[in-house]
């Protein structure tokens, strides 16, 4: 019975620290006020628990797969590449860059809070991303081999720092900010805002639109709804498609 005790309290132990990991991790809060209006409106934007002295930016809305992004990765002499993304901030932990080294192809992807990991090891010497910025820096240790960039692919939002008047803010000393920022032209509903500093730090808060004449964009189908309609057209054709019989049976009483 002792040892039952025992492991139930080691068990609830690992789970409340478990929790104030998280906890510790999501100190960030950023707080909308007022949380709801129209486009164009003024609204205020306050932060706390961000990265002190750092930026942070402002993601409106869906996120965004951002896909073998047409922005060219710069080469600078035979070890080191750079690129500032076509749309940031970036939603931590989701940035990857594929090259070639020589005709292998690897691959750098970010850990969430700034640092990149390079899973073939040994071949970064040093690499970070920005994720209010968008800035990607890899320098590789010394090689006779040949490098070459391929793609990057990474999650960003809706309306952004980029293609919105969302701008990048810096925090104070304490990790705290406040801004007007303007709604974008969204459409109606309520929305999630999310505020990004350099770190990975990331809080987000809700902003209900009205009064909008914006279409809203198509949600994307589920997996399953994909699933069923392939599976219903795969029938269809085969019933419409399948190949006649050219022999008339004939029935003998």
């Amino acid at each position: 019975m002792n040892r039952k005790i025992c492991v139930a309290f080691v068990l609830f132990f690992l789970s409340v620290f478990a929790t104030s990991s998280i906890i510790v991790r999501g100190d960030s809060q950023v707080e909308l006020t007022p949380t709801s209006g129209e486009i164009g409106d003024s609204i205020n934007i306050e932060g706390t628990g961000f990265a002190a002295s750092k930026t942070v930016g402002i993601g409106w809305g869906p996120q965004v797969a951002v896909t073998n992004d047409p922005t060219t990765v710069t080469k600078v002499g035979d070890l080191e590449f750079y690129v500032t993304t076509s749309q940031h901030p970036i939603k931590p932990g989701s940035f990857q860059w594929t090259y070639l080294y020589d005709a292998a192809e690897l691959y750098v992807e970010d850990n969430g809070d700034g640092t990149i990991h390079d899973p073939a090891g040994g071949r970064v010497a040093d690499a970070s991303i920005n994720y209010t910025a968008g800035y990607f820096y890899c320098r590789f240790s010394p090689t006779t081999r040949t490098l070459t960039s391929e793609h990057y692919s990474y999650t960003s939002y809706y309306f952004n720092s980029i293609n919105s008047t969302l701008p990048i803010l810096a925090t104070d000393a304490s990790g705290a900010f406040t801004a007007n920022i303007t709604v974008p032209d969204i459409w109606n509903e309520t929305s999630t805002v999310t505020v990004i500093d350099e770190a990975g730090n990331t809080a987000t808060s809700g902003f209900t639109v009205f009064g909008s004449d914006v279409p809203p964009i198509p949600e994307a189908l589920t997996i399953g709804a994909i699933v069923l309609l392939t599976s219903t057209a795969i029938v269809v054709s085969f019933y419409w498609l399948r190949k006649k019989p050219t022999t008339k049976i004939v029935k003998y009483s």
